[in-house]
């Protein structure tokens, strides 16, 4: 009976073994997957990152070259001189600009000294173009270089039609959006919804042979569905990855669609061996402990079998000690994992920056912006690991705050470029309002209060969906504390929300709501917490508003001492009368305020149309205003319309002043 006791326990044993190994097995299988899919996942967004700076190269082109268009609409088309002085007005170094009167066929080129009649097939070629876009790589027959332009048509000042042109090698192209991978073993392509390659990377790898991307899959010998599953994603202008089998090896194929080109996609190729080898190290270690863990198995049964009391006693210590260990570490697995999206924030900026930094070397002033940029993501990502790995010290209230006079503009400039790529990713607005500053510079810990302030942003970017708002209020209030001020920071957005329950668990450590919106949105569950205990250390309060389906406003007051050496007053402005338009009601209250304070007499206008009219009346009353600023983006009459319309019945003798706040960078 004890024979067949051992035999059944030996089987059991034998049987958790091989479920161990199995379990094992599975394990690292789900890891190694999970590491590609997080490998190709920062693949892609730094595809995506490429993408955009070549939308943004691609922009800028076009909108010099609307610009061009709009000076040039208002001349005679006959008048040869004035259109090729004007052409070459806009000359710059490594480029080309043509005005071409459609109606005659004639050209005018910063290339030449004069006009000249194009041949029917040349015009033929213009005639074709749409209204506006870019055109597909061509050979220039002037310079015999392989070129890309901008194109825009316009309408001469008698009604003749007009077509204005940008071009640039596609060499310089090409190197604005070459990107690089795992030690320059990857490299992209620009291709359109055929396939068809348009831009080639300048990487050593980079297929100069084959015309289109296709060909390429197709000759390696793919499965065919996968080919017209890829085939048809390009198709549609969707965002994904492919594998395929390339030159004898897997490579994966990571695409993202240009939003300055329609039908244009950035298709970046990495090996898919050159991924995995990132993995194999912990693929490795993990192997090693299966084995430790199936060694020790054995080893316990052996005791069991010889000393079956003392085991049992053994066994028991050793599961409750096994238990312990494998909850530890898969608290820390989870600490460390879910930590990742605070870590990620200053990663990204520091990545978007390194890139911009080496598209622009040549530009030093923006260098050393972008470097400045890097150092202060830099240090909040040192910040955020010191705080990952010291998490006793922050419960136990033993931080220290390092406070010296800081710049509250530079803090809110460092936030914004650190926050904008995210916003911009998810096409969502964002606003920063300052509301009744008095003092720019406070004496307070800049690295605590930005890691407060980005805390909160990436939490609204995660859950608030594309095109939402997220907006960010900074208000001086008068402070209790003599030689302080009172600051108050309101971060608002329209996401998800939360419920009442988990708003009071919101500030605990590790939490996070159990929400089928939020389940597959990182979070480590500490941000919040770390956020209240800093605002505590700094004798501030915070405060949180919020409803399902309607968004959250978070709410930080800080008492900041003034430095000690106070900046002169600003001095006020001279009577004058000013009016401002700007189509936000917030900006546009904000502003006149300002203005008041100044000591100016402000009037302010919800619209171009608007401001026209009041500029146009105060002319006729024989009061015109003394400075008219306007906004350049607004609904209905733009800036520059309300420009026109204003110049065109008001003397110039009148200042007026175009902003915008609608690019960040």
């Amino acid at each position: 009976m004890k024979r067949r006791h051992k035999w059944a326990i030996v089987a059991l044993v034998l049987l958790a073994l091989a479920g161990l190994l199995g379990g094992g097995i599975y394990y690292i299988a789900h890891v190694q997957e999970a590491l590609w899919i997080k490998a190709v996942t920062d693949i892609l967004e730094v595809t995506a990152q490429g993408r955009h700076a070549l939308d943004t190269y691609m922009e800028k082109d076009a909108e010099t070259l609307h610009l061009l268009a709009a000076d040039l609409s208002g001349e005679d088309p006959a008048d040869g001189a004035t259109l090729l002085k004007k052409v070459r007005l806009f000359s710059e170094s490594g480029t080309s600009y043509i005005c071409v009167v459609l109606d005659t066929g004639t050209v005018y080129t910063d290339r030449q000294q004069a006009g000249y009649v194009l041949s029917q097939e040349q015009l033929d070629t213009f005639l074709a173009l749409a209204e506006s876009g870019v055109r597909r790589p061509f050979l220039d027959g002037y310079t015999g270089v392989w070129t890309l332009g901008n194109y825009e048509r316009f309408t001469f000042a008698d009604g003749t039609v007009g077509l204005v042109q940008k071009t640039r090698p596609l060499a310089e192209v090409a190197q604005r959006f070459s990107l690089s991978f795992y030690d320059d073993t990857g490299f992209s392509y620009v291709v359109d919804r055929e396939g068809d390659i348009l831009i080639r990377s300048l990487h050593k790898n980079s297929n100069r042979t084959f015309q289109n991307l296709f060909d390429i899959v197709d000759l390696q010998g793919n499965e065919s569905g996968a080919v017209e599953t890829f085939r048809a994603a390009l198709g549609n202008g969707k965002k994904g990855v492919a594998r395929f089998q390339y030159q004898e090896q897997e490579y994966v194929f990571c695409y993202v669609p240009l939003e300055s080109v329609p039908g244009w996609d950035v298709i970046s190729i990495v090996p898919n061996q050159v991924i995995m080898e990132q993995a194999g190290e912990i693929i490795e270690q993990s192997q090693i402990l299966l084995l430790l863990v199936a060694a020790g198995v054995l080893v316990l049964t052996a005791f069991f079998l010889f000393y079956r009391y003392s085991t049992r006693r053994i066994v028991a210590a050793k599961e409750e000690a096994r238990r312990a260990a494998e909850s530890a570490s898969v608290a820390k697995s989870r600490f460390l994992s879910n930590m990742s999206h605070d870590i990620r924030t200053p990663m990204n900026a520091i990545i978007g920056m390194t890139k911009l930094a080496a598209d622009q070397a040549d530009q030093p002033d923006k260098v050393r912006q972008y470097l400045k940029n890097i150092d202060l993501s830099g240090r909040m990502l040192v910040g955020l690991i010191n705080d990952i790995l010291d998490m006793s010290r922050i419960e136990s209230g033993k931080m220290v705050l390092s406070e010296t006079d800081t710049s509250l503009e530079e803090l809110l400039t460092g936030i914004v470029k650190m926050v904008q790529p995210m916003v911009t990713e998810k096409k969502q607005q964002f606003e920063v309002r300052l509301l009744q500053v008095q003092h720019e510079t406070l004496c307070f810990d800049a690295l605590r209060l930005n890691q407060v302030l980005i805390n909160l942003l990436s939490n609204a970017v995660k859950f608030t969906p594309a095109g939402g708002a997220i907006t960010v209020e900074v208000a001086e209030q008068p402070a209790v504390k003599e030689g302080c001020a009172r600051l108050v920071f309101r971060v608002a957005d329209t996401g998800i929300g939360m419920k009442a329950d988990f708003r009071e668990h919101l500030f605990d450590t590790f939490s996070r709501e159990q929400d089928s919106r939020v389940d597959k949105i990182e979070g480590s569950g500490l941000g919040m917490a770390i956020t209240k205990m800093i605002v505590d250390l700094m004798g501030g309060e915070i405060t949180v508003q919020s409803q399902p389906d309607r968004g959250s406003t978070f709410t930080v007051e800080l008492d900041m001492r003034l430095p000690g050496r106070q900046l002169p007053a600003e001095d006020p402005l001279p009577p004058m009368r000013v009016l401002l338009a700007d189509d936000d009601a917030a900006t546009r209250q904000s502003a006149a305020a300002f203005l008041r304070e100044l000591g100016a007499a402000a009037d302010i206008a919800d619209s171009g149309q608007a401001a026209v009219e009041m500029a146009v009346a105060a002319h006729g009353r024989k009061a015109d205003y003394d400075l008219i600023i306007l906004d350049w983006k607004m609904a209905g009459l733009s800036g520059i319309e309300a420009v026109r319309g204003i110049r065109e019945r008001i003397p110039a003798e009148v200042p007026v002043v175009i902003f915008s706040a609608y690019d960040w960078a």
